[in-house]
C-alpha cells in the first residue's frame, strides 16, 4: 500500500503540468551591429581630421556622442587627443576582439530583448547594438537615441589583467570587476533600457527601495530566464546560499529593529549599497542584501498572479506598500 500511495504522488507530479511561457510564439526580435570599435581603430591616424571626418558620415549619432560625452573632448577636432587615446587604447581594442563577447552575449541578449518587447509593447525599443571600446572610468553601457551602446572595454572577462592593476583595483575593487564579464552585457542592457522606460528613484523609505529594485530584478529574470541568479542578483555563489540559508534572519532583524520604513541614509546604504561584505550581516553577505529581500517579496506577490503578457506593467504600476501589503512575505 504504501508503494502505491507514492507512485500515485509521484505519478501526479510528473503530469503536473509546466507553466506556459506567455512569450512562446512571440516574433523573434532580430538585432543589428554596428561595429563603432573596428571603425575607430581602424582609422588612419596619419590623417586624422579626415578620419573622425568619415565617422561623423557613417555614425553621425554615435560619433559626436563618443567623442564629446565618453572622450569628454570640447571639440571634435581635438585630433591631438582623439590620438593619444588611439594609440593608448589600441592593445585594449586588441584585447576585446580575441574574447569577442558579443559572440558570447548576443544570443541571450537577442531573446532578452525579445521578451521585453513582449511584456512592454509600448516602449519603443531598439533593436541596434553599437560597439566602442572608452576609457576604463567612463561609461560602459548607454542609451542613445537609436541604439543600446555597449562599451567592450569592460567585458573583458573578470580574469583580464587590464583590471588587475593598483589603479583600476582602487576604480573597481574585486567584488565589481569580476562582473566584468561577456555574460553582463544582456543583463546591464536590459537594466539600463528598464530604467530609462522607469527611472529608478533613490528616495523613499528602506521598503520602497527594496520592492523599486525587486520589481527591477523580477523582470530581469522574467526577460533573462536562463541567465544564472548569481549573475541576475551580482553575488558569489556563497553569498547567494549564505542569502538563501539566512532568509529570515534578515527579515527578522529587520522587523525586530523596525528598519521596513527608515528614511535614514545610513540605513538605507548598508542594505542597498554594493560592497565586498555587508557590516550588519558580517563577511557572508554582500553589502545589499535589499536586493536579495526585495526580489524575494516581489517574487511572492507575482506568483499570486496570472502570468500573462500584461503581468510586469501591472507590477510597475503597483505601489511598494501595496506590494507588501499583498505579499505577506513571510520567509
Amino acid at each position: 500500500m504504501p508503494f502505491l500511495i507514492i507512485l500515485a504522488v509521484l505519478c501526479m507530479t510528473a503530469c503536473k503540468p509546466k507553466p506556459v511561457d506567455p512569450v512562446v510564439g512571440a516574433p523573434p526580435f532580430p538585432l543589428q551591429l554596428e561595429r563603432f570599435d573596428s571603425a575607430f581603430f581602424n582609422m588612419d591616424t596619419i590623417h586624422t581630421k579626415q578620419s573622425v571626418e568619415s565617422l561623423l558620415a557613417h555614425y553621425p549619432n554615435f560619433t559626436t556622442l563618443f567623442l564629446t560625452r565618453i572622450l569628454m573632448l570640447k571639440s571634435v577636432e581635438d585630433t591631438a587627443f582623439i590620438k593619444a587615446f588611439y594609440r593608448i587604447y589600441q592593445p585594449v581594442y586588441a584585447a576585446t576582439q580575441k574574447v569577442n563577447a558579443i559572440q558570447i552575449a548576443q544570443p541571450l541578449l537577442a531573446d532578452g530583448l525579445r521578451r521585453f518587447h513582449f511584456y512592454f509593447p509600448k516602449y519603443p525599443l531598439t533593436n541596434k547594438l553599437t560597439l566602442f571600446v572608452g576609457p576604463f572610468e567612463q561609461f560602459a553601457n548607454i542609451l542613445t537615441k537609436d541604439a543600446v551602446a555597449i562599451g567592450l572595454q569592460m567585458h573583458l572577462g573578470n580574469g583580464s589583467s587590464w583590471y588587475n592593476s593598483e589603479q583600476m583595483q582602487t576604480m573597481y575593487p574585486s567584488y565589481m570587476s569580476s562582473k566584468f564579464t561577456p555574460n553582463y552585457i544582456p543583463l546591464k542592457s536590459l537594466e539600463n533600457i528598464l530604467n530609462d522606460m522607469s527611472p529608478l528613484s533613490e528616495t523613499g523609505n528602506l521598503l520602497s527601495q527594496f520592492l523599486e529594485t525587486g520589481k527591477r530584478q523580477y523582470i530581469l529574470k522574467v526577460c533573462l530566464p536562463s541567465l544564472a541568479d548569481t549573475v541576475l542578483l551580482g553575488y558569489t555563489n556563497k553569498q547567494l546560499n549564505v542569502l538563501s540559508k539566512e532568509e529570515s534572519k534578515i527579515w527578522q532583524y529587520i522587523v525586530a529593529e523596525k528598519l521596513i520604513y527608515s528614511t535614514n541614509d545610513k540605513d538605507i546604504n548598508v542594505l542597498m549599497n554594493e560592497g565586498a561584505e555587508n557590516e550588519i550581516f558580517g563577511e557572508a553577505f554582500p553589502g545589499n542584501v535589499g536586493k536579495f529581500i526585495g526580489y524575494k517579496i516581489v517574487s511572492d506577490w507575482m506568483h499570486q498572479k496570472p502570468n500573462d503578457a500584461g503581468s510586469l506593467e501591472k507590477l510597475m504600476a503597483t505601489s511598494a506598500q501595496q506590494i507588501f501589503n499583498e505579499a505577506k512575505y513571510a520567509p
